[in-house]
């Protein structure tokens, strides 16, 4: 497979690599695996879990219905009917309902006695704000909160499984995107209250940049060559819980390298995919970007590299906790992602809000 730097998605994409191809993967016989988000053909989570399975793992279903997971995992051994039924397990939970998270969790501990990999990747498309009973974003407590309580309530087993054996392989994917370059200095994540008043003060440029999608240089530019801007706030408030989980995947990283446990942290970019979700933000299907776009099942590369692809072991002071692009390469961080301190407080806050929240 060979990579194409035409699509237009990609361009910015300056130590992207090329494509390869899945014969690369190991064999994953006798490892277990978790991807969220991998209900639909149509995304990356699906190929992900898909194809860690026809690798040989015994591979957690994600999605927020069992009919859903039923249904993916019905589909899967439709695309492979030689794929081992036995390797496909259903796993329900709403990443919104922090005691669904915890008890589904536990529920797992108690069941297996290993976890070689897990692959956040399930989130909620933008669209309009919502807050919960408790005063929290939807979609702050799905494509944050819930990955970070899921993934922190697993912790020991990830680390036990690093320990049974030198040679155990265990890694921690936390799928992110290219957007956070975009979210301006002045992200907080200590409090609720501190989230909350991103969205009440426009004069702040972060809460600018949350409540119409652009800086306000962005927006100036755009009425001065009499346009419109196109992002929505929905679309912006995405973009700062990307940051969030950039923050996360290297402050767990940290946390992993002073304990001494060999575990790989990674938080990849799938690159610009061609679902159903994308198409209402590029234009449609019939749009030249959204024709360009990489099909799921090669967005689904780059995670499957972070997941298990030799080559993050092989160059570990590369990869660990760094930020990964199609089909493996590799780019710093935005400087606010790669903030210790704001790693720390995020990290942190969160941990408080659940603990508030749990009670």
């Amino acid at each position: 497979m060979q990579y194409t730097r035409s699509n237009k998605l990609l361009t910015a994409y300056s130590r992207a690599q090329e494509k390869w191809a899945y014969e690369e993967l190991p064999s994953l016989t006798g490892k277990v695996a978790i991807v969220t988000g991998a209900n639909s053909r149509d995304g990356v989570g699906y190929h992900t879990a898909y194809r860690l399975a026809l690798a040989g793992a015994r591979v957690y279903v994600g999605a927020r219905s069992q009919q859903k997971a039923d249904g993916a995992i019905k589909n899967m051994l439709e695309d492979s009917p030689s794929l081992d039924a036995a390797l496909l397990k259903p796993l329900v939970m709403d990443l919104s309902n922090f005691h669904e998270v915890q008890q589904v969790a536990r529920r797992f501990l108690k069941d297996e006695d290993r976890l070689d990999i897990l692959v956040n990747n399930a989130a909620l498309l933008p669209g309009p704000v919502a807050f919960d009973s408790n005063g929290l974003s939807l979609s702050f407590a799905t494509n944050y909160l819930g990955p970070f309580l899921f993934t922190t309530e697993l912790v020991p087993l990830l680390k036990a499984t690093a320990k049974q054996d030198p040679k155990n392989d265990v890694r921690v994917v936390i799928v992110g995107s290219t957007a956070h370059y975009d979210v301006p200095a002045g992200a907080k994540f200590n409090t609720l209250d501190d989230f909350n008043s991103l969205f009440a003060k426009p004069e702040d440029p972060i809460s600018y940049y949350l409540h119409y999608g652009y800086t306000k240089r962005e927006h100036r530019s755009y009425l001065h060559m009499n346009a419109t801007p196109v992002r929505s706030n929905c679309f912006s408030q995405l973009t700062v819980f990307k940051v969030a989980t950039i923050l996360f995947a290297k402050e767990l990283q940290r946390k992993f390298d002073v304990e001494g446990v060999p575990i790989l942290v990674m938080n990849p970019n799938p690159g610009g995919v061609a679902s159903d979700g994308s198409a209402r933000y590029l234009g449609g299907r019939d749009s030249d970007i959204f024709r360009e776009a990489l099909t799921p099942a090669e967005g689904a590369l780059t995670i499957l590299f972070t997941a298990a692809h030799p080559e993050p072991v092989l160059d570990r002071a590369k990869y660990a906790g760094a930020f990964v692009l199609p089909f493996g390469g590799w780019k710093e961080a935005s400087q606010q992602a790669q903030d210790p301190a704001l790693a720390a407080q995020l990290w942190e806050g969160s941990e408080a809000l659940l603990k508030t929240l749990l009670k």
